[in-house]
């Protein structure tokens, strides 16, 4: 029995000549609307845009591009996957070393704490943390790139990318037989952006404990709520408001896209 009348067989590897049952990805009919709306949908958001990539831009991406019928637009896909993907790891590397570089000169900072006072574990444990998420994040941009150029200078090379992300075999989706992205590659693609932000959080993390930490020993030394009490209530309303426009920036930066579809323009 073929393997197009028994789909569970062995099937030829990505990027080959054949064609997967003459079914490419069929555009979605009608416009795409977004039906989200309240509070619960507020919140869903900030997870779903900017920093978190929803499904639609991660992992449907390479669905598209694995499972096209047109070996040329197969390349293209991929082609233009790759560039975006290059791109976006160059700036990742770039503002995850400029971060490392902050978090190591911690120690030259004006100290809030007496001469005397031992900066508090929680402070140290939160920079130390922090240089480490920047410096995987380095580590994780430089290796994926040069993964990516390694591949691509092979003659087959968009080829080769596709069988690294995607699954040997076709697999039953709806009611169609694709090749299924590996969903790890959809979460590793992304560990640099992931790092980096574990870096900015321990950063501004370790700068809180160590202003409330400076109040808390001026209080115990019987100075009271002075100089590094308003420095420590100032920096923290700041803090608190750029979170705050942070993450309403995060939620509008959400946009539905139709999954495994095509986007309409709006008329």
């Amino acid at each position: 029995m073929s393997s197009d009348e028994n789909p569970q067989t062995r099937t030829p590897l990505l990027g080959s000549r054949q064609e997967v049952g003459g079914a490419g990805i069929r555009p979605t009919s009608g416009s795409f609307q977004d039906k989200s709306g309240g509070v619960t949908s507020f919140v869903s958001n900030i997870f779903r845009g900017g920093l978190f990539s929803p499904p639609t831009l991660t992992y449907d991406p390479l669905l598209l591009l694995l499972n096209h019928d047109e070996e040329s637009e197969r390349d293209r896909l991929t082609e233009k996957w790759k560039d975006n993907k290059l791109q976006e790891l160059n700036f990742v590397g770039v503002v995850a070393a400029l971060l490392a570089n902050v978090l190591t000169s911690t120690g030259s900072w004006p100290n809030l704490l007496p001469p005397e006072t031992t900066t508090p574990w929680t402070v140290r444990t939160c920079w130390f943390c922090g240089i480490a998420f920047a410096l995987a994040s380095v580590l994780t941009a430089a290796d994926q790139t040069i993964r990516l150029h390694r591949m691509a200078g092979h003659r087959d090379g968009l080829m080769l990318i596709r069988q690294s992300l995607g699954t040997k075999d076709r697999v039953l989706i709806g009611t169609e037989w694709k090749y299924r992205p590996r969903k790890m590659q959809a979460y590793v693609w992304q560990l640099g952006v992931l790092f980096l932000s574990g870096s900015v959080l321990c950063m501004v993390l370790g700068i809180v404990f160590l202003v409330w930490s400076a109040v808390i020993e001026d209080i115990v030394r019987g100075v009271g709520f002075g100089d590094n009490g308003k420095v420590a209530v100032i920096f923290t309303v700041v803090a608190l408001a750029t979170t705050v426009i942070f993450i309403m920036g995060q939620a509008t930066l959400y946009h539905p896209v139709p999954k495994e579809g095509d986007v309409e323009e709006a008329e």
